[in-house]
């Protein structure tokens, strides 16, 4: 079975690298001369050729987002095989890479970090609508040495288009599609005196809408991006520059789940399929976020050094407003969840490094950073149900951040590249960080104040030492092979809003997370740079992985040794005071291999097709779990505990799970091409994206969820010099339908609607995109 799913995967790739015929490499751009451009990257803190870094690096220029029309933070998924960007309801984004996955609500660091101006932001802030953006990298496994903050799977960068002080220019852009979108975005670049001073000024006016409508009062889910950008360089002299930038962004988004099925008999509401596109909440489900980014960037070289200084503050306020009784279990009763998060967060970078091709090259730095902030939450508390299905008598529960609640991060670091031959090249680099911060939380119920955490646990502090090393070998100008192998660190901590009395702090508290990685590649460029050809192998062993579980019993009564219990295979009842969230560790394996090839077929015609396998797994990890039967096995039963535990706990070795607990499949492509052929005065094209996105599988629930190929295409025609392009498109060409995964839905008293409900499946979005450039 296997081999004919190889056969399968094999067959449909060679069928969609045929297909491609559409398609634009990101690294391709159009020349008269057929040959593959060089790509220059940050990935390393310098800027040097894509094929000359020592670790495995996906660039994403600017030209190619403009031309695949990728205009949200998480449409890039579809150009890097093995990430995932997934943007859940509008809380809770995830970010997954290398088959690490990641749960923001755990409250530690994120798993993948997520830089806007070589500034660190969360992903709240980044799963926005993106914009006059001149690059983005996506650079694989831990970042232990050169970046702000220390992640065991990877980072994103994003970079904003640059003012140029030598000319007048300007980008307009234009997008009408289905589902009422209307996208517009602009850009000018003046500057005010040349060579020396220009300012930059951009702006994106977005509104789209999924087609989904609220059953009970009308509102269509819709998503709103407004905002704008400024940025400003100014170059007195050749070696002293200072370009800074700040954006502004507000997002809002109503986006209930869909309800799939039909009610319980004697409950309102009729009987709802995928194609009705209807949801079935009384209440408000909204988010808004309101984000400012500001970040300065200075460079000095002087005699043969360059002094360089990165900062950024960012200010967030969020809301999220949302009827957690998503499947409208109880009529007549809105399960109101109130959020409201405002943050602070200031970072500061300084460098000194040598500069020029030196026997010995070095760089030395010091990281800082500090964030505060607040938030506060509501929730409504039923305390007592008169009946099945009907509205509780309830208290409002508060959830509030205590004052002076803080973090704050310090790191000294170190880089060294020695050229030990004409052909070889050893870097070594080395960090020490140390965290502290205090996160307290209170909670207000009946009039009364509980505290979630004890102070010594509210007060955190830690201090850890990651480092990287590389060996690289040219065996030609254009054939590169690396070694390379690097370490990651997550501090521990104390779970959030735990309030159950008598609870171990073995279960509050969770350990720090470490993980070594190592690489093997090869980077090619062959063919008279008319084919690229890239590969990697990795294996990571973290550590202590920071996972999450959620809605788990608890019987805080539970006494080690105990005797079976009544229950099935022994279990006790759980309290009755509720379920709880809990942080978890467990040691994690993550194996794979990753390939790319661009081909300049012809001078008008590119192609590329990147590759992802990825095996990531717990390894004998024993993770809190629910376990109604005492089997080992995770279900989803919270009312019974295994016998002489207050949370149950399962053995696992199963693939990591994003935070609805679905376990991702290990191979994933993207394909893309290009074919552009002249006519007349004008040039038409033809570029197409398919992408391959493996099946997925729900422990839980016992859900198959099938993969899912969707094809893009576009066609049109531009100014020879790219001037301008008009471009008609359809994206999930042929209307193919990811299989969803449906959540059963609970009301708090444990009773489970009819319903059933489910994120939105794709579906065809057709439309067509202006660009004009002066």
């Amino acid at each position: 079975m296997k081999s004919n799913n190889a056969v399968i995967r094999l067959t449909m790739c060679a069928a969609a690298l045929a297909l491609a015929f559409p398609a634009v490499a990101q690294q391709a751009a159009t020349q008269d001369n057929g040959q593959i451009p060089e790509v220059v990257v940050t990935a390393s803190k310098r800027k040097e050729s894509i094929q000359s870094v020592p670790m495995a690096v996906d660039a994403v220029s600017g030209a190619s987002i403009q031309k695949l029309n990728i205009q949200k933070f998480e449409d890039v998924e579809k150009l890097v095989p093995g990430l995932v960007l997934n943007p859940a309801d509008g809380r809770g984004q995830t970010v997954e890479l290398r088959g690490i996955t990641f749960d923001p609500d755990t409250g530690t660091s994120p798993a993948v970090q997520i830089y806007w101006n070589e500034t660190p932001i969360n992903a709240s802030q980044a799963f926005r609508g993106l914009f006059d953006i001149g690059r983005i990298e996506v650079l694989r496994g831990p970042q232990g040495t050169l970046r702000g903050v220390t992640t065991p799977a990877g980072s994103i960068t994003i970079a904003s288009e640059r003012p140029d002080t030598s000319e007048t220019s300007g980008r307009l852009v234009q997008t009408f599609g289905s589902r009422q979108m209307r996208n517009t975005q602009a850009a000018v670049n003046v500057p005010l005196v040349p060579n020396v001073l220009a300012v930059r000024v951009a702006g994106l006016n977005s509104y789209t809408e999924s087609g989904v409508r609220n059953l009970n009062n009308g509102q269509a889910n819709s998503d709103r991006n407004q905002g704008g950008r400024i940025s400003v360089l100014y170059q007195p002299t050749k070696s002293l520059e200072f370009l800074l930038v700040h954006q502004q962004l507000t997002s809002n988004e109503v986006n209930p789940p869909m309800a799939i099925g039909q009610p319980f008999p004697g409950q309102p509401g009729p009987a709802l399929s995928f194609s009705d596109r209807k949801s079935v909440v009384e209440g408000p489900y909204q988010f808004y976020n309101r984000t400012k980014l500001t970040s300065l960037s200075a460079t000095w070289d002087v005699a043969g050094h360059r002094l360089s200084y990165i900062g950024g503050f960012q200010q967030t306020a969020e809301t999220d407003d949302r009827d957690t009784d998503i499947a409208n279990v109880i009529p007549g009763w809105s399960n109101q969840q109130t959020v409201h998060i405002k943050g602070l967060q200031r970072t500061h970078e300084l460098r000194f490094e040598s500069t020029g091709q030196h026997w010995w090259n070095y760089m030395v730095g010091a990281y800082y950073s500090y964030g505060d902030g607040g938030a506060t939450f509501t929730q409504k508390f039923p305390y007592f149900y008169p009946g099945p299905f009907l509205p509780p008598m309830e208290a409002i529960l508060t959830g509030t951040t205590a004052p002076g609640t803080f973090g704050e991060g310090a790191a000294l670091f170190t880089d060294h590249r020695f050229a030990v031959s004409a052909v070889d090249q050893l870097e070594v680099g080395l960090r020490v960080q140390k965290n502290r911060s205090y996160n307290q939380q209170y909670l207000d119920v009946f009039g009364n104040r509980v505290q979630s955490l004890p102070d010594d646990r509210a007060h955190m502090s830690d201090k850890a030492w990651t480092g990287s090393a590389s060996y690289r070998h040219n065996f030609s100008k254009n054939v590169m092979a690396y070694a390379s192998a690097g370490t990651g660190y997550r501090p521990g901590g104390a779970t959030s809003f735990v309030t159950t009395p008598g609870l171990s702090a073995d279960l509050i508290n969770y350990k720090a997370e470490k993980s070594k990685s190592f690489e093997l590649g090869v980077k090619s460029t062959l063919l008279d740079h008319r084919l690229v050809l890239n590969a990697d192998i990795f294996q990571q062993n973290i550590s202590n992985y920071i996972g999450r579980a959620n809605v788990l019993g608890v019987r805080a009564g539970a006494v080690p040794g105990e005797a079976a219990g009544p229950g099935a295979g022994g279990t006790y009842p759980a309290d009755l005071s509720g379920t709880i969230n809990l942080n978890t560790n467990g040691d994690v394996l993550s194996r794979g291999i990753e390939a790319t090839a661009i081909w300049s077929i012809l001078p008008n015609w590119r192609a590329q097709a990147s590759a992802s396998y990825v095996n990531a797994h717990y390894v004998d990890a024993a993770l809190y779990c629910n376990d109604g039967n005492n089997d080992g096995i995770p279900d989803a039963d919270p009312k019974h505990v295994q016998p002489g535990r207050q949370v149950s706990v399962c053995r696992s070795n199963r693939p990591l799970a994003d935070p609805l607990g679905n376990e991702s499949g290990k191979f994933s492509m993207v394909v893309q091409s290009e074919y552009t052929h002249g006519i007349g005065n004008v040039d038409a094209f033809v570029r197409g994206l398919v992408r391959y996105t493996p099946a997925r599988y729900n422990v839980t629930t016992g859900q198959h969820m099938g993969s899912f190929t969707p094809v893009d295409l576009f066609a049109g025609v531009r100014d020879p010099g790219q001037n301008w392009e008009l471009s008609i498109w359809a994206q999930n060409l042929f209307d193919r339908a990811n299989t969803p995964f449906l959540m059963p839905s609970f009301s708090p008293a444990g009773e489970q609607g009819g319903y059933l409900a489910s994120l939105l499946p794709q579906e065809r979005k057709i439309g067509v995109t202006l660009r004009y450039d002066f």
